[in-house]
């Protein structure tokens, strides 16, 4: 942790007088991914980060998608450049280097465990890809890349080891072949992906809506805070992911098999029809979608781990095996 008076003067190199440092937390991902948070004065926050984590050019970048965000209506907290128009500046402490860089403090709380409405939350995608689709492309890829990677991705996209987890699952329990059937599916599916998917329309995002990063006013959705996972990524594969719904444990074992896929496509197609008020699919996203809406049915990482856990359950295995069958059967559209 910093001193105060070392916080003033990073925080000077800013522009900024610092009085107090009024609360501080920790998001670091291990010793090598260090991630300290210092709010200064209620105002401002001064991130402090492993270097690697974040770096100059991609301050630059997320500042520029912050300005496309605010301009269609998304409140987010903006960067603060140093007099120089720098967003970054250098630290070394206990032979470690460090990127530090200072945002606004969010004026609006973030929506958190409250109830909300998510097609309020998703709107704005479709608002952003009809105004910014193509413009100022990042080469990092988003966290819902398949074929390309994402980041955090080494060798295999995160959607193809979820499939990998989940067939291995299936194989460990002795459904082979409908392990076999759901490998086959996902490379089927992949393949008329890349039948297009050169030429399938691509934004930039945010990258990471959850209720932690969604802001509130009066329980309605106002902005995001948190852009650490932006990138570049397919509009159809974005909305897809954004609106997919997966039952909780209460109601898998509530509901029928066929009454959980109909909730989950209920749910899906609201909110896309959301999205799509505002944007226009072309030929080749009208061709694809189907392919990724299955993906991201059977291989989100939340869905596999789910679907891993009621297979080691006996009292929810048969049903288990029975959802992911009528998943890989149903048709697509």
């Amino acid at each position: 942790m910093l001193e105060l008076t070392e916080i003033q003067r990073i925080a000077s190199r800013f522009g900024l007088d610092v009085q107090n440092v009024t609360k501080i937390y920790d998001t670091s991902h291990g010793e090598d991914d260090k991630r300290l948070n210092y709010v200064l004065d209620g105002k401002y926050v001064l991130k402090v980060n492993s270097v690697g984590a974040m770096w100059e050019e991609r301050l630059q970048e997320i500042r520029r998608l912050i300005g496309r965000y605010r301009s269609i209506g998304v409140y987010c907290p903006d960067l603060i450049p140093t007099p120089e128009g720098a967003l970054s500046c250098d630290l070394t402490r206990d032979g470690k280097e460090y990127v530090c860089f200072v945002e606004e403090f969010a004026k609006y709380p973030v929506i958190g465990d409250m109830d909300h409405d998510r097609k309020e939350i998703v709107e704005h995608l479709g608002i952003l890809a009809s105004k910014y689709t193509g413009v100022d492309l990042s080469e990092t890829r988003s966290m819902w890349s398949i074929i390309d990677l994402a980041p955090l991705d080494v060798d295999i996209d995160e959607k193809q080891e979820n499939t990998d987890i989940l067939v291995n699952a299936l194989r460990d329990h002795g459904f082979t072949e409908l392990a076999e059937r759901v490998d086959r599916l996902n490379n089927m599916l992949r393949e008329r992906i890349k039948a297009v998917f050169a030429e399938l329309p691509r934004c930039v995002y945010q990258g990471d809506l959850n209720s932690t990063n969604e802001l509130h006013k009066d329980g309605h959705f106002v902005g995001l805070i948190d852009f650490n996972m932006a990138g570049t990524e397919v509009n159809i594969n974005v909305f897809v992911n954004e609106t997919q719904s997966f039952p909780e444990e209460e109601e898998f074992d509530l509901r029928t098999v066929p009454q959980i896929l109909a909730e989950m496509e209920r749910e899906q197609e609201a909110g896309l029809a959301v999205i799509l008020r505002n944007y226009s699919l072309n030929a080749d996203e009208e061709y694809a979608m189907p392919y990724y809406k299955r993906i991201s049915d059977l291989f989100q990482y939340p869905n596999v781990c789910s679907m891993v856990k009621w297979l080691k359950d006996e009292s929810r295995r048969e049903k288990c095996v029975s959802l992911i069958t009528a998943l890989a059967e149903k048709e697509l559209r």
